[in-house]
This record gives structure tokens, sequence and C-alpha cells, in this order.
């Protein structure tokens, strides 16, 4: 993983770097000398034991031994909590048995590196849901059942911005915001008093932007069926696993602020296989808020979006 670092003034310091397939960087305030290094190790350390293109990461040695309990990190253990959370909170819409479905459509090659593929050999038909995975906190083990795969994906992305920033705040940096390809996490003191300015880019054009929000806590997720598009203009990687095919929502892009990025990334999921309409109910139904584009570039907010802007 290669880095590269901005310039640095006494009160910020700005840190670039790839990881998890997205370009990451963060801006840190009030950090000390070494702390972005060790965020950098941090983030290449989540992807090695997170990545379903790494066939010895602790997610594809669960997903690659169903029905064994195997232990794994602290880490590992926090992922399969906020997946299962996601899955109870969208009604089963962010799902564990996709991950056929997207390596069938041609989503199983990583887009960075084409010669790294999910190797799932595991995979079988089932009943079995997220919600029958078992973890156990008190001894560091978890459990995946037959046919049911974890695919951290966006939620992992989201996660990590999550985990990078707390690191941060646990190393005496006063305040940090992390930007992780459309997820944003933010904790700790702003770089501005009104907190962090977020720019939504339009879903045809990322250097034009549809809204500008201002953060202060919390995390944020952008997710489009424009980023990852299959052989045909009708195939994307956001699978509806009603239909186990790509979603055919009237959704183009989906920005959701919530509680966490992690939480977010869930709910854009759930946006983008969802009717417009519903998903704004849904959303704001939840606590959270939510911007959509629609296919016909229509942009719908849900009531409480405005308190950002």
């Amino acid at each position: 993983m290669n880095s590269q670092v901005g310039t640095k003034s006494p009160d910020t310091y700005r840190l670039d770097f790839s990881a998890m397939g997205t370009e990451f960087f963060c801006i840190l305030v009030g950090t000390e000398e070494q702390t972005p290094e060790i965020l950098v190790d941090y983030a290449a350390h989540l992807e090695s034991i997170w990545s379903r293109f790494i066939s010895d990461s602790e997610v594809m040695k669960l997903n690659n031994n169903p029905d064994s309990t195997m232990s794994v990190s602290k880490e590992t253990l926090l992922l399969i909590k906020e997946m299962k959370k996601a899955f109870f909170l969208t009604d089963g819409l962010f799902s564990g048995n996709v991950l056929g479905d997207l390596i069938d459509l041609g989503f199983g090659v990583s887009r960075k590196d084409p010669s790294k593929s999910t190797l799932w050999s595991s995979r079988v038909a089932t009943n079995s849901t997220l919600a029958d995975v078992q973890i156990d906190e008190v001894n560091g083990t978890a459990l995946v059942p037959s046919g049911v795969a974890l695919d951290p994906g966006g939620i992992g992305k989201g996660l990590a911005a999550e985990l990078i920033a707390s690191k941060a705040l646990a190393l005496d940096t006063m305040g940090i915001a992390v930007f992780a390809g459309g997820d944003v996490s933010v904790k700790g003191m702003s770089q501005d008093a009104n907190g962090w300015e977020v720019k939504i880019s339009h879903p045809l054009n990322v250097n034009e932007f549809i809204s500008s929000i201002s953060l202060s806590r919390g995390g944020l997720a952008t997710s489009s069926i424009l980023a990852w598009q299959g052989k045909s203009s009708s195939e994307h990687h956001i699978i509806d696993p009603r239909t186990h095919k790509s979603a055919e929502s009237d959704v183009l892009q989906a920005t959701v602020v919530t509680q966490s990025a992690a939480e977010a990334e869930a709910l854009t999921k759930m946006c983008l296989i969802l009717s417009a309409e519903e998903a704004i109910a849904r959303v704001h139904a939840l606590g959270a808020s939510a911007l959509l584009v629609t296919k016909d570039l229509n942009i719908l907010t849900s009531k409480n979006w405005s308190t950002f802007e």
C-alpha cells in the first residue's frame, strides 16, 4: 500500500493513502508526529483481515470453513456485529447471501488488481442468513453457517473510517475527519467551528457538486449503482437479495448521514434497492437523513436533511 502525506501546518495535517480498493484522505487536528504512519499501517492491517480478495484473510477463512468456530480479531468481531446490525436494520436488504450472485455477475475480481479474485470454495444453497452468524466476544470467536458469506465491501470501508478515526483520538489527536471513497467519519475537534464541510458529487460528474453539508459528528456514506457496473448496462454491484439480481430501483445514487459511517453505508445500499419514495420514508423512520438522486436526475431529500446544509 502506497501513502503520500500532504503539507503540514501548525494545526492540521493531511494524510493520503490507498487501502481497501479506494483512496483515503484524513485531516488531523493537533496530532503527534508518529500518528500518520500508525494510521496507514492500521488501514493495511484491516484490509489484510477483511478483504474477500485475500484468501487467508479472517473473513475468507470464516467463509471457507463454514459451521466451524474460529478465533478472530476484535476488529473482525466488530465488523460482524455491524453486519448483523445492518441486516436487522434494513429488514434483510443488507444480506450475507449475495456473494455468489456478485461472483456470477463478474464482480468476484478486484477492480484495483484484476489478478486478485474472490475464492469462495464453500458456496452452497441455504436458508441461513446473517442472523445465524455467531460471535462470542468473550472468547473472541465467530462461526459462519454454510451458504452465508461475509462480504465487508462498503460497510467494511465505513467501519475502517470509524476505527481509524478512533485510533487517531486514542493517540492524542484532537480531531479528525476520515474520507474513504464515499464514506466519511468525523470525531473530536473539527477544523472549523461549523464542522467539517462535505461536498456530495453529481453521480455523472465527480467534479460537479449537488450539495454541501456541515458534519460535526457521526458518519456519512454515498453509494451509486454506477460505482461498479457489469457487462450490460443493467448489471451493477448492488444486489437485491429478494431477486438475486442487480437492484432495479429508480435510485441512482444515495447519500445517508447517521450515527456512523458503517451504518450509513448499510442504509445507502437499502436506498439503492427500494424505490426512492420508500427509501426516503424508511431512512426518516430510522432517524437518519438522506439525499437521493433518481435515474431521471431528480434530487429528493428527507425532511431533516436541511439541518446539515
